[in-house]
């Protein structure tokens, strides 16, 4: 072989590794490119995404079919009410503002905002910029302790009357035109000022609670298993939100009442009266069919006390109770009446405990 022909041997060999390493490289980008389109990259992933895209125009084509395909591929249900519409304008806006510099990342932005914006199923790329713009917002908090319950009023002058035992989180202020995001832990009844530019969400345990304005009731201690969103007035919708993600459950009215079981995810709608859904803000507590373990835990929490359950099948006993305005002494006699005195109790109030034992109930 002559001295020309190894030379072109070995060019052939180095432009071969060469255009395999570019491919290589090539594909690596286009991964890039489709967990961008889903959101899942770090800043220094965009970075390298941005510089390769600025410096290889011709690929445009090929990263351009890859924004069809990832459009394609979302879900039917889209957020195309006329805020989404408002937000996408503002985003193209500034892209079309920022395309006299022909810096790819911005062009790549109109696209990627799409289909962020339409598949977020309601919250959209116009919320999730407003609520950054929330985060900067400082955010209190009010924290209750055992027997204890106060009423507040929110910066929006929505009333909020806040359970023994609970903790609720909101911004100091809220911004006109942007969501107006508290988080409950405990429970919590809302009376919200009506604005119809401003959605008021609870985010309470598993549970995510939106209105405009209305009344309800939420019961969500995070040591429970079973959380409850129930409607005074008005109208809310209710969606189980877990690690980000959020399905829509049901849409209440006044009367109505979502239960979720943690465990299972599993939900149940019930009726309740209507008068009694802010019942234990007036000290007036109201059980329906409901098992004496968990009265018992409601009234720990409100009454400040501990209960010591000697016999356990005592919790499967189910009662149609009200105690209005009682001291804990008082409610613990009308227990006793109402099981035909099978249930016995001991009140000692130096450890602030009451112990019940008896029969089991049929």
């Amino acid at each position: 072989m002559s001295l020309c022909s190894a030379y072109i041997v070995i060019e052939s060999g180095i432009q071969e590794r060469f255009n395999i390493k570019r491919l290589e490289q090539y594909e690596d980008i286009k991964r890039l490119f489709k967990l961008y389109l889903q959101g899942g990259t770090n800043p220094q992933q965009e970075k390298i995404l941005f510089s390769y895209l600025k410096n290889n125009k011709k690929n445009d084509q090929d990263f351009n079919d890859l924004m069809s395909q990832a459009w394609e591929e979302q879900p039917a249900s889209r957020d195309e009410s006329s805020a989404a519409a408002e937000g996408l304008n503002q985003i193209w806006n500034k892209v079309e503002q920022k395309k006299q510099r022909k810096d790819h990342r911005f062009l790549l932005l109109k696209y990627a905002a799409s289909v962020i914006l339409f598949a977020s199923a309601g919250l959209g790329w116009y919320s999730y910029q407003k609520q950054k713009t929330e985060a900067v917002i400082e955010w209190v908090s009010k924290t209750t302790g055992a027997g204890e319950k106060v009423k507040m009023i929110l910066p929006d002058s929505s009333i909020v009357y806040l359970g023994s035992k609970s903790k609720l989180s909101w911004p100091a202020r809220f911004i006109k035109g942007s969501l107006r995001n508290v988080r409950l832990e405990g429970e919590a009844f809302f009376e919200v000022k009506h604005d119809v530019s401003s959605p008021f969400i609870v985010y309470a345990a598993h549970l995510k609670t939106q209105v405009l304005g209305t009344s309800f009731n939420i019961y969500a201690y995070p040591d429970d298993q079973a959380f409850s969103v129930t409607v005074r007035t008005g109208k809310v919708a209710v969606a189980e939100h877990i690690n980000g993600k959020t399905k829509a459950l049901s849409i209440l009215t006044p009367g109505m009442s979502l239960t979720y079981q943690e465990k299972s995810s599993r939900y149940a709608i019930n009726t309740e009266r209507v008068e009694d859904v802010k019942s234990w803000t007036e000290n007036r507590f109201v059980f329906h069919k409901e098992n004496l373990g968990m009265m018992l835990e409601r009234l720990e929490r409100y009454y400040n006390v501990h209960f010591e359950l000697k016999n356990p099948d005592l919790a499967g006993c189910h009662f149609n109770a009200t105690f209005n305005n009682k001291s804990i002494k008082q409610v613990m006699e009308q227990l006793r009446v109402m099981s035909g005195n099978k249930i016995k109790y001991k009140i000692n109030n130096n450890k602030n405990t009451i112990a019940l034992w008896g029969e089991g109930c049929q």
